[in-house]
């Protein structure tokens, strides 16, 4: 959402916590980077929750929020889904992303939120296959080149060394970690077996 002073916020993560709170990592983007004294690094406390914001750059913030009473954190706890994201479009209206091992728990979420109040829409939905799960040799590779520093900038490992300490030949362990990256990146741009709009 891109409100009258340039600010787009987008909450990035979400997690239930006990007795109906949630938690929320959400990022701020300053936009013209003129508002900096208004996104000030800090805790801020309230009776309804908690807030932290940390600057990542000059013109993006971090903001962490916890929120005591949070009825959407009750009614996901309950659902036997999963929010993956959940993009703010106006004030009123949010696109999320549900991941659910079953469909009927995703039906049951909505026809929960409208119960509730809550006008909801189902926008899309995909199928997670077999195909786009790491393979448990491909997670530990890439548990492995993340602590070696093979992602790192600049690297502090490379493609041969790290397939030497790992017992594999160079070529088979970068089929391995490119085959695990496309995954990665399919799963981040299509997880979630349903989008559902508040509004």
């Amino acid at each position: 959402m891109i409100n009258e002073e340039n600010i787009r916020i987008e909450i990035t993560q979400c997690s239930v916590l006990a007795k109906g709170a949630g938690y929320s990592m959400i990022r701020i983007t300053d936009i013209d980077g003129k508002h900096s004294d208004k996104l000030q690094e800090g805790m801020i406390t309230s009776i309804y929750g908690e807030c932290e914001i940390m600057k990542i750059s000059s013109k993006q913030y971090l903001a962490m929020v916890s929120n005591n009473n949070c009825m959407l954190a009750s009614i996901l706890a309950e659902s036997g889904c999963f929010l993956t994201s959940a993009i703010p479009f106006t004030d009123d209206i949010i696109e999320w992303g549900i991941f659910s091992l079953n469909s009927t728990y995703v039906d049951m979420l909505m026809e929960r939120m409208r119960h509730e109040g809550y006008k909801v829409k189902m926008i899309s939905t995909n199928r997670v296959s077999k195909e786009s799960i790491l393979t448990e040799k491909q997670e530990d590779a890439l548990m492995a080149a993340h602590k070696l520093g093979y992602y790192d900038i600049p690297r502090r490992i490379t493609i041969e060394e790290l397939a030497a300490k790992l017992g594999y030949a160079k070529s088979t362990l970068s089929v391995m970690i490119r085959e695990a990256e496309r995954k990665i990146v399919f799963n981040y741009l299509n997880l979630g077996m349903s989008a559902v709009k508040k509004k």
